[in-house]
């Protein structure tokens, strides 16, 4: 604990690169996003909100798995 009682933070970390931006459809915009993961240069895409949050939510659970082994 620091001196305010917060734990202390991690040293270790992983920085993740993610855009999110609308393109135009014709004239209906249309949610996109990309990310770029730690130690992994391919960048994934996605069109759903939904499709990126269950990606990231998969790999942070493998990431956390991995760490505690």
């Amino acid at each position: 604990m620091n001196e305010y009682g917060f734990p202390l933070a991690s040293t270790t970390h992983d920085i993740y690169l993610l855009r999110v931006w609308y393109e135009f459809d014709g004239p209906r915009p249309v949610w996109r996003a990309s990310v770029l993961l730690p130690n992994d240069p391919r960048r994934r895409y996605f069109s759903e909100p939904d499709a990126l949050l269950h990606f990231l939510g998969r790999h942070f659970q493998e990431s956390s798995t991995d760490a505690i082994t």
